[in-house]
């Protein structure tokens, strides 16, 4: 035998599960036996609700744009309240105080510590509301079906009616707990609105008083007192100039927060990416671009040299085909690396549409810096012209100025009294029941098909598995292909330990005088063998063959009387029934040969290599179960 491992060959493997069926047949057929006993005993069937609800992005309040509470958030210094996001809504969902109450609604404590298993029981475990509402955080799944405003919310229970209860109460206390902060937001929104715009009133209302007394103390009569900026008719046309330069700053800068979040989009979309996804969508757009023709003429070259190299090794288009292929990965890189440096250049080979749209916006807003410089200039020396003209008219200037800034806070400020009111008295859910919760008539798991199917794949994994588990731990000779392919082809063959005539014949050709029979397996067998042996040579006239058993217990004088006598005879053989008696060491240089006796299923591997060793060119004869 080799000292290296043996490869399994398919046929060894398919000899294994020969000689090991009923070991894979009954691992497989318990498997089933369990996945049946847990499908129908012991596994407990789970039902789910589910409700189905749309998310309203822009419900029926009123609408503020996005400008106007850019500019009132710049006047005023003030947060206002503004829209959750649907992600946002979905946590609020299973925020502590919507599946607190509906614990306490359902009430969950008293029957889960009514309801405890014996091992909790035993524990003195005590279930709290914390326990319960911690593991509905677990189990309640909230998913926004992708690509649409539509959301599921579900839950499992062993309890079909408990399940759509919790459903449909997460719901209706998550509507009541929206509602209940968006009040309170909108009435501390309103109460720093209000707030600041008392004191706004009241040095509004000041500062008109304070004009037209300056106006009547000074003869100011071309003035009008209307109030609003652009209906006044202004003592010069400077300081019209200078009210309707002020308020084009103030409209200026509420339009360049607009570009500034748009701006920021889209860079936080297309560029900050890391390379392979930029690559990916670079060579996956509909629009032609260097980058992926490149690809594609890799991709062919690629195809062609490895079937050329398959089909014609000696072609010389080969070397051709590699070289151009360096080259175009050297320009493909050189290409990538040209694009991604510049973000521009990556966002105009992908979307040019969007990469006109950035580079307007960009351009808009170097024009406001330019435009918002020029104006703060035009401001700083119509300040100064009009302080040089008259002391007088500067002063009145100066109030006119801080009446138009204190208007515009006023008027924006009651804008948004008047709105978040409005918003208040028009409240709606964010949310449209779609499909409202039922109770399930068919549980959802545990799934009885795919159970099954595991238990299947499962008892042939284990199956397979327990075959090879017993092969390797049988130290014994399964079979003759086994033999053959370890040790080589046997002398003799024997199809049953009752086919012994083929060992007569053997040892009758071969004309052997004194000979020895090894034992490798069951004792009886030995026995039975020998005898008929002895039977057949004794029937022959010629023959005066005599039989010896060795005998481990037999005292050492007995065991030298019966060597001597067997040395003195011309015919005999010797039966051993263990290579490591002190009988086969005493008696095996007397011997023409030995036979050593294998049998099927019983002698031990380890044996035979030993004696193998031990011995040189042994008559092998293989005896079949």
């Amino acid at each position: 035998m080799q000292e290296e491992e043996r490869e399994l060959t398919f046929s060894d493997i398919i000899r294994i599960f020969k000689r090991r069926k009923w070991t894979f047949i009954i691992i497989f057929l318990l498997t089933i036996f369990f996945t049946v006993i847990y499908l129908f005993f012991i596994a407990t069937p789970k039902y789910e609700a589910k409700q189905v609800i749309e998310y309203k992005s822009t419900s029926s309040q009123p609408s503020v744009s996005l400008g106007s509470m850019s500019g009132a958030a710049n006047l005023l210094g003030i947060s206002s309240p503004t829209d959750s996001g649907l992600t946002t809504e979905i946590e609020k969902m299973k925020s502590d105080w919507v599946l607190s109450n509906v614990v306490k609604d359902l009430k969950l404590v008293e029957k889960a510590n009514e309801n405890k298993s014996f091992l909790q029981k035993l524990r003195g475990v005590k279930i709290t509301e914390r326990n319960l509402i911690d593991s509905m955080k677990e189990n309640i799944n909230i998913q926004n079906i992708q690509d649409t405003n539509i959301i599921e919310i579900t839950y499992q229970s062993s309890d079909p009616s408990l399940a759509s209860s919790v459903v449909s109460l997460i719901y209706s206390y998550y509507t009541e707990y929206a509602r209940n902060l968006y009040f309170e937001n909108s009435q501390s929104y309103l109460k720093q609105v209000e707030q600041v715009f008392a004191d706004v009133s009241k040095d509004y209302d000041k500062i008109n008083m304070d004009v037209l007394d300056f106006q009547t103390k000074n003869k100011l009569t071309g003035v009008s007192l209307q109030g609003t900026s652009g209906s006044a008719q202004m003592v010069d046309p400077l300081i019209n100039y200078y009210s309707e330069t002020y308020m084009s700053m103030v409209k200026l800068e509420s339009e360049k927060n607009q570009l500034e979040i748009q701006k920021q989009a889209i860079e936080n979309n297309m560029f900050n990416m890391d390379s392979e996804m930029k690559e990916f969508i670079l060579t996956n757009t509909e629009k032609d671009t260097p980058v992926k023709d490149i690809k594609a003429k890799l991709v062919n070259d690629r195809i062609e040299l490895e079937t050329l190299k398959i089909n014609s090794p000696s072609s010389p288009r080969i070397g051709g085909l590699e070289a151009e292929i360096s080259v175009l990965e050297k320009e493909l890189q050189n290409n990538l690396e040209a694009i991604f440096s510049n973000n521009l250049n990556f966002l105009a080979s992908i979307d040019m549409v969007t990469f006109n749209e950035y580079t307007n916006i960009v351009t808009q807003l170097e024009l406001f810096d330019v435009t918002k410089q020029v104006h703060e200039n035009m401001l700083q020396v119509i300040d100064e012209e009009i302080a040089k003209r008259s002391p007088i008219m500067y002063q009145y200037f100066l109030l006119r100025k801080e009446q138009a800034i204190l208007e515009t806070r006023y008027t924006t400020l009651l804008a948004a009294l008047e709105q978040e009111r409005m918003k208040a008295s028009l409240y709606d859910d964010k949310f449209t029941v779609i499909t409202s919760s039922y109770i399930p008539e068919s549980p959802v798991s545990p799934n009885t098909i795919l159970i099954l199917l595991g238990g299947l794949v499962i008892g042939i994994v284990f199956g397979i598995f327990g075959v090879f588990i017993r092969e390797v731990n049988d130290k014994s000779i399964k079979d003759y292909y086994e033999f053959q392919s370890l040790f080589g082809l046997p002398d003799v063959v024997l199809r049953s330990s009752n086919d012994t005539e083929k060992i007569f014949n053997y040892i009758y050709q071969k004309k052997y005088k004194k000979f020895g029979l090894l034992f490798l397996g069951d004792s009886k067998l030995a026995g039975n063998i020998s005898k008929k042996i002895h039977l057949f040579l004794s029937s022959l006239k010629s023959s005066s063959m005599e039989l010896f058993v060795s005998k481990e217990d037999e005292d050492f004088q007995e065991k030298l009387k019966r060597f001597e006598r067997f040395k003195n005879m011309e015919e005999a053989f010797i039966v051993f029934e263990d290579y490591n008696s002190s009988d086969y060491i005493l008696y095996r240089d007397e011997l023409e040969k030995i036979l050593i006796f294998v049998e099927e299923k019983v002698s031990r591997l380890e044996d035979i290599e030993e004696i193998l060793k031990r011995q040189e060119d042994p008559i092998i004869v293989y005896i079949k179960k």
